[in-house]
């Protein structure tokens, strides 16, 4: 008896995990200043992720995105200054997934908290380097690749708005990515 109660367990506990719930995404497009502060319009933008399905329509996810080479710039009557500077987000919140198609085709709505680096790199005292926390809000559509849907392409536009330097600079960015994730 007790060995078909294991074996009921363990049969259980195999269809219980039907789908893959770890997915790491590197992704890559532009990022665009919305807001009315400093530090350029556009610029190419790169993220890598890390999502886990808690529930089978919930993830929480975790990662890193950044843009290079904003392009700022401070000009005088006898200055010209080029900032070598670029913003760091670590976002971290909550995703809510709508499978389409049999799970091929997902829809996604995601929220959370983000914490906001803006690196300066040549400094002439023109523009400092700050940090600050804020929040993000996220759409995306993705779609499996292969059969067993382990691979999937995928867009997410995010809205990022921090406070950075005890709220002196209010931070807006469009970002708009386009990625390649791997789910296990």
């Amino acid at each position: 008896m007790k060995l078909v109660l294991f074996l009921f367990f363990i049969a259980v506990c195999a269809f219980a995990q039907s789908d893959a719930r770890n997915a790491v995404t590197l992704a890559g497009g532009f990022a665009h200043n919305v807001g009315n502060n400093c530090c350029g319009d556009s610029a190419p933008s790169f993220a890598l992720t890390y999502a886990y399905r808690l529930f089978p329509h919930v993830d929480v996810e975790a990662g890193v995105d950044t843009t290079l080479s904003l392009g700022t710039e401070a000009r005088g009557a006898n200055y010209d200054f080029k900032a070598d500077d670029r913003f760091l987000w670590v976002p971290f919140g909550v995703k809510g997934i709508l499978p389409l198609r049999s799970g091929r085709v997902e829809l996604s709505v995601g929220a959370g908290g983000v914490f906001e680096k803006y690196l300066v790199g040549d400094n002439s005292g023109f523009f400092v380097s700050r940090d600050g926390w804020g929040g993000y809000a996220s759409t995306g559509a993705a779609i499996a690749l292969d059969e067993r849907r382990h691979f999937w392409l995928g867009v997410a536009p995010q809205l990022f708005f921090a406070n950075a330097n005890r709220g002196y600079a209010h931070d807006r960015w469009f970002v708009l990515n386009v990625g390649l994730g791997f789910r296990f």
